[in-house]
């Protein structure tokens, strides 16, 4: 039997079960792409409506011999999480679930784990297996359907929790409160008990601070201002890259002025792409 010819590994083999599915052409964009923003092909062709979510996992299913699960018909006592644990696990792309008494991975491939499971040259972790595939709006929506009271949950306490700073949430009562609350309470017994003295000495803390602050300033005009430091110069390839997405509905009398004020930018290769997405928009 004649071998069939070797051929080079693919850089992209996350979509070699669909290159025969779609031209030449959008492949190799599709893969351009990819090595540019460092995510999977199939998540550029996916975003792109080259094809479906579903097309893509059936097809890479197939091509490893697992099929893809769908999360409606599966119950909640199935999966050993709890519901913390739940919402990580569907921001990882990854989801156990128990099948008569086996652990069955359900993967929604995210960023570049379909490479991972596609490349040839690698062969998936032996915890990991068995595995099935499924989609990201799939596991979503099983998430969603079973951690309802978690979600809220971290819809409101999330940010306090995580970023008490950026939170507007009202602040618990601690020991500060507490100690503000008692010398209000002194004072006004303070000031109930001997009115004459206690209006004395709060005049004279007020003509206090009313000194130490002309003081300051009076100090403060004998200070130089300092030399601002001279800004150190980054090399261009050193700079982290942006992508600014302007998202215009009905607004085509701004576009050029949009166009002009992002040129103006003082950052290098600012409009590299800028003709081109600008373009796709006005399509």
């Amino acid at each position: 039997m004649r071998q069939p010819p070797h051929r080079a590994p693919s850089t992209c083999p996350e979509i070699d079960c669909i290159r025969h599915l779609l031209p030449r052409q959008v492949i190799a964009a599709a893969e351009r792409r990819a090595q540019r923003i460092g995510l999977g092909a199939e998540r550029v062709l996916i975003c792109a409506d080259a094809l479906t979510e579903e097309v893509y996992l059936a097809a890479l299913g197939a091509s490893l011999g697992t099929a893809c699960e769908a999360l409606d018909r599966v119950s909640r006592a199935e999966c050993p999480l709890s519901d913390h644990e739940l919402i990580q696990a569907a921001a990882a792309g990854l989801l156990p679930l128990r099948r008569d008494g086996q652990l069955v991975w359900i993967v929604a491939p995210q960023g570049l784990t379909a490479r991972r499971l596609a490349d040839p040259r690698l062969s998936p972790p032996k915890w990991l297996l068995p595995f099935r595939l499924t989609s990201s709006k799939e596991l979503q929506r099983f998430v969603a359907r079973h951690t309802q009271r978690a979600l809220g949950e971290l819809a409101i306490h999330g940010l306090r929790r995580a970023f008490p700073l950026f939170s507007n949430a009202p602040r618990r009562k601690g020991w500060r409160s507490r100690v503000a609350i008692g010398l209000v309470v002194l004072a006004d017994i303070f000031f109930s008990a001997t009115p004459g003295t206690a209006f004395g000495l709060f005049g004279a803390f007020l003509c206090a601070i009313f000194l130490a602050t002309a003081a300051l300033r009076f100090w403060s005009t004998f200070l130089t201002e300092k030399k601002p430091k001279r800004l150190r110069a980054i090399d261009d390839r050193a700079l982290p890259v942006y992508s600014i997405i302007c998202a215009l509905y009905r607004e085509a009398t701004v576009v050029e002025d949009l166009v002009a004020a992002i040129r103006d930018l003082d950052y290098p290769g600012i409009m590299a792409h800028t003709p081109q997405a600008f373009r796709l928009v006005a399509d």
